[in-house]
């Protein structure tokens, strides 16, 4: 499924008094001399109810009216989870639903409201429809028979990465991993090789994951709230018919294949041959020639963008109908510009579809098959908390009217 998710779950729904029972971690401001000056909420840790991972989550608060005036009522949950580790312990292998990772949030988020003594008529009123979403990471899983085959694709997205964009970087770690920030996302490839973070709930998990994810190279589109907000796709319930409806290919083709400028005209790596010259104007040739030569003369300084009256406007009209028909951008050194990758990439960096794992590892993943387990199996964890819950308010109650007697 999706990797990481950022939720905010409402609690509009819940009635105030009970919204109080919810642990806000408030702390207190105070100036240079110690004296109080407000509150503020601090983030906390709360560990997966199904597999004892960390997750990170603020209770958001607001100001109570009536019987609760001065005090911080709790309104929203933001939370931040690794969903296939929150889940089954392990995000080597999964699916790419959003939808299925916002449910899973919602739900693990009523399991610890439950542990927290919030009684079951409140709870059972949060629905999908009180889910937002701050930000969210799209896993696209790419499968591939030989482990060259796989690195062979992370670096050629590396070298044409970084001569598109000043600011992609490949950080060479455990796992190599090439950075594409954009301005409201960011797209970064890797095959996974660091499984700390991996809870392994099955012993047998770690050997037959790790194993797998040496073919696999992990395409992630981390998406930012101002992505969301510009295509209405806040609502967690914009997410339902996903698939049906070809949004995860359109963000892929509108982020990893944008970033890579493999959308539209390609970028060659070759000079273009003279019946393609002869399309251009006499200007336009001579200064793609200069462009070319060894060594070269950058545009910019061609006479006729030096002696324009907008040399800025001149140079962006011929760089803009020289890439129109020769598919070079002569604002990239051609030193650059002949190492790219485009071609290659546009012929195997396409949408994978959902990815599916092998039957004998699917029972361990989150994913479309094992979906149906998982829903059942934080069911049963929500009744669990529930009836902990209600036999130490039974007990507390038995004890108050013990004392009263």
């Amino acid at each position: 499924m999706t990797d990481t998710i950022k939720t905010s779950i409402s609690l509009s729904k819940l009635a105030a008094l009970v919204r109080m029972d919810v642990p806000a971690q408030m702390r207190n401001c105070t100036n240079p001399w110690g004296e109080f000056k407000g509150q503020y909420v601090a983030p906390s840790t709360q560990k997966s109810a199904m597999t004892n991972t960390k997750t990170k989550w603020v209770i958001r608060c607001e100001p109570g009216t009536g019987q609760l005036e001065g005090y911080n009522v709790p309104a929203f949950i933001e939370a931040e989870l690794n969903i296939p580790n929150a889940v089954t312990g392990q995000n080597v292998e999964h699916g790419t639903s959003v939808f299925a990772s916002g449910v899973s949030s919602l739900e693990l988020q009523r399991i610890w409201l439950a542990n927290c003594g919030l009684p079951r008529e409140q709870l059972d009123l949060l629905t999908v429809d009180d889910v937002r979403l701050n930000g969210v990471t799209i896993t696209y899983l790419m499968h591939f028979s030989t482990r060259s085959q796989a690195e062979e694709l992370v670096e050629a997205i590396g070298i044409t990465g970084r001569i598109l964009n000043d600011d992609c970087n490949v950080h060479l770690s455990s796992n190599d991993t090439v950075y594409i920030p954009e301005r409201d996302y960011k797209v970064t490839a890797y095959i996974k090789s660091d499984f700390s973070h991996c809870a392994w709930i099955d012993g047998t998990t770690k050997t037959q994951m790790t194993e797998a994810a040496a073919y696999i190279v992990r395409i992630e589109s981390v998406l930012s709230l101002p992505f969301l907000r510009a295509r209405n796709l806040i609502p967690l319930v914009r997410w339902q018919d996903a698939y049906s409806t070809g949004l995860y290919e359109r963000i892929f083709n509108d982020t990893v294949r944008a970033s890579l400028r493999l959308t539209g005209g390609i970028l060659r790596h070759k000079a273009p041959r003279e019946e393609v010259m002869a399309k251009l104007t006499p200007t336009e040739a001579t200064v793609l020639r200069g462009y070319l030569a060894t060594p070269p003369l950058e545009p910019r300084k061609s006479k006729s963008v030096q002696d324009s009256v907008s040399p800025s406007k001149r140079f962006h009209e011929l760089r803009k109908s020289i890439l129109q028909q020769t598919r070079i951008d002569i604002n990239i050194p051609w030193k650059k510009h002949s190492k790219l990758r485009c071609f290659e990439l546009a012929d195997s960096l396409v949408y994978p579809g959902d990815y599916s794992p092998s039957e004998d590892r699917a029972a361990l993943s989150f994913c479309e098959a094992n979906w149906p387990k998982i829903r059942e199996d934080m069911q049963l964890a929500y009744e669990r908390a529930l009836a902990v819950a209600e036999a130490r308010n039974a007990s507390k109650v038995a004890r108050v009217m013990g004392a009263s007697v």
